[in-house]
């Protein structure tokens, strides 16, 4: 016998954001087995990305099929929420993750393993960091923690100023195009991949290619290297690029491995 559709639920929660009015695309899917685990999972996406991505809807899939609530979210900006993608700050974003929380807190789902993919993956790690009591791991794909140097770079030193004296660029990388504000590289200066590193209490596995052309290997290494308590672990691919959505298996399989060491499931 086939076995009944997981049901979801699918909400537009309100937020306010610099005193405008939006909201965000939420899903929330339990799983049709009677065991479930003692908590959700969290999905964050990437840049110029969306909840229904196909790495996310693999993690959906196998998530419920394995007894795990998934929910995820579209950042503002993104898919189906409100917003504007050049308005984009890492500030937001952990607001958006932070109300997407107190709705699962509010549905005795509190307790969460969060899922990141590159931005996401880094406002993941921040959210753990300023809820260590209710992150109970993460579990990272090309965490982007060097956002703010990574846009340096691709700007350059003659970009960048035109970029802070006009307030907006234009972006373009790949397939994705838009204008972006100068309040993001403001914004992002607020956060301290030192500090951040300094503080990581939540068990926590990175997931990183070396071929990753986004995010520098050699970043995300140092990042744990920096770690104390042995609270980070980091899986290098040599030969994997940025998005590693060829292997999508090898990842849940290296997720549910590292959950199941630490005995969350």
């Amino acid at each position: 016998m086939a076995q009944a559709a997981a049901p979801e639920v699918r909400e537009l929660l309100p937020v306010s954001t610099w005193g405008r009015r939006s909201h965000l695309a939420v899903r929330l899917a339990f799983p049709a087995t009677e065991t479930r685990t003692p908590f959700c999972a969290l999905y964050l996406h990437g840049f110029a990305s969306a909840q229904g991505g196909e790495k996310a809807e693999f993690f959906r899939a196998h998530a419920l099929a394995a007894g795990w609530p998934f929910c995820s979210f579209d950042f503002q900006g993104h898919g189906e929420s409100g917003g504007e993608l050049r308005e984009l700050t890492f500030s937001r974003n952990l607001d958006d993750v932070a109300r997407v929380h107190d709705f699962l807190i509010e549905r005795g789902l509190g307790e969460v393993v969060l899922i990141g993919s590159s931005m996401g993956g880094a406002a993941a790690l921040w959210h753990a960091a300023r809820r260590p009591e209710r992150v109970l791991a993460g579990m990272h794909i090309s965490p982007a923690i060097g956002m703010r140097r990574a846009l340096e770079r691709w700007a350059g030193p003659a970009g960048l100023e035109r970029w802070r004296r006009d307030g907006t660029i234009r972006y373009q990388q790949g397939a994705v195009e838009t204008l972006l504000d100068w309040d993001l590289m403001d914004d992002l200066r607020r956060f301290d991949v030192e500090v951040l590193a300094a503080g990581c209490r939540t068990p926590t596995l990175l997931l990183q290619g070396k071929r990753d052309s986004s995010v520098d290997y050699r970043d995300v290494a140092r990042f744990v290297a920096r770690s104390p308590g042995g609270f980070l672990k980091l899986r290098l691919y040599e030969d994997g690029d940025h998005r590693l959505v060829d292997r999508k298996g090898e990842l849940w399989n290296e997720m549910v491995a590292f959950l199941g060491e630490r005995r969350l499931i």
